[in-house]
């Protein structure tokens, strides 16, 4: 991995996250700012409840190459998790800890950063790939939520 923006990209987007929380109020939080996208409540526990998954997915590129992973609707599972019923503060924290423990991963990994793994929807995906993917859908969230700063 030669990319020297990764690590601390990857542990600003949490604590980014974990900021807007602590500055939105919470009369905001369930304030729906777009159609067919989540209230903040929603989005908090939708970026600690996939950080793992994610993980798991770079793992499994980096031990399992050629695997085809299983896509997941994230509307089905902001239901199946109950995500309307999260603590934000909570999700914030977990996100962040969470991503530590990827961040971990990729400090880990020397090699294996090409081997991939099929996405049925995206086709294939290198671990670099899945990395980097973290930080654009950091920052598709964390731009969505900066919408509840003025909603």
């Amino acid at each position: 991995m030669n990319n020297p923006y990764l690590i601390p990209g990857l542990r600003l987007g949490p604590l980014t996250v974990e900021r807007l929380v602590s500055v939105i109020p919470a009369e905001r939080w369930d304030t729906v700012t777009e159609e067919d996208r989540f209230t903040l409540r929603e989005a908090i526990a939708h970026l600690a409840d996939w950080e793992p998954i994610m993980r798991e997915r770079i793992q499994t590129a980096l031990s399992q190459p050629g695997t085809t992973i299983v896509a997941m609707d994230e509307g089905d599972r902001a239901v199946e998790m109950n995500y309307l019923e999260s603590d934000p503060f909570e999700q914030a924290q977990w996100f962040v800890e969470e991503r530590e423990k990827t961040i971990e991963l990729i400090q880990s990994t020397l090699s294996g950063w090409q081997n991939t793994v099929i996405h049925p929807e995206r086709g294939e995906m290198s671990a670099q790939d899945l990395a980097n993917l973290l930080l654009g859908h950091d920052c598709y969230h964390i731009e969505h939520l900066t919408q509840f700063l003025t909603a």
